[in-house]
């Protein structure tokens, strides 16, 4: 199974290449279902909803048990079910020009945001993150003080999600702790993103969230 939803928004030398493919290439006899979605690439980032899910190779007994389940369901929304359509056939002719250019625009913010977050994130004691190859979101590791630990400890929580309620009460802005992702035990990290636009709103974000984070830091070295 592969969800393949994130294969527009690669920010890497090494382009997208399907399951489908490599099964393909491999010459490999397995079933394979692939699924893609408007909600994380570049035409309804987490707001319209629609998508597909190709299925290869499975026996026909099987497919006839998806067409079932899903023929009993109601419909789709039609807003989904147009955009998949633009997503599968993009404009051509006169519109083509028009839809690449706000394609490529829509990919180019989001690189923009995603070396603004690095750069900041990388600035900051005790923050560490590679560069973000792709797709919409990013996990920095933070080194939290002892003194950080043995607070959340008191309070019977992760560190990482401490550190984390800890922005949001000071910020305002929400990141996920990394203990919800199956991080390497004795680490913290924390999830965010990179989509707010325009991109000085995003830069707003930051200066609040580098503000906090010296505060922690200094607060329970």
């Amino acid at each position: 199974m592969a969800d393949e939803v994130y294969q527009e928004n690669v920010f890497t030398e090494h382009p997208f290449k399907s399951l489908s493919a490599v099964v393909k290439g491999l010459g490999l006899d397995v079933e394979v279902a692939s699924m893609h979605s408007l909600s994380k690439g570049f035409l309804g980032e987490c707001g319209v909803r629609g998508g597909y899910a190709v299925f290869e190779n499975f026996d026909e007994d099987v497919i006839a048990q998806f067409v079932k389940m899903k023929s009993i369901e109601l419909c789709s929304n039609t807003v989904g079910q147009l955009s998949v359509g633009l997503m599968v056939r993009p404009p051509s002719a006169d519109a083509k020009a028009l839809y690449d250019k706000e394609v490529a625009d829509v990919l180019a913010g989001l690189r923009e945001r995603a070396t603004i977050l690095t750069r900041t994130m990388n600035s900051l004691e005790g923050i560490t993150m590679p560069p973000i190859g792709g797709a919409m979101y990013a996990f920095p590791q933070v080194t939290l003080p002892a003194g950080a630990q043995a607070a959340a400890d008191a309070q019977g929580v992760a560190a990482d999600e401490f550190y984390c309620l800890a922005a949001l009460e000071s910020t305002g802005l929400v990141v996920v702790p990394g203990s919800g992702f199956q991080q390497v035990p004795g680490t913290f990290h924390f999830r965010t993103t990179f989509l707010p636009q325009p991109t000085s709103k995003m830069e707003k974000a930051l200066d609040a969230f580098a503000t906090f984070h010296k505060d922690f830091m200094s607060k329970y070295a």
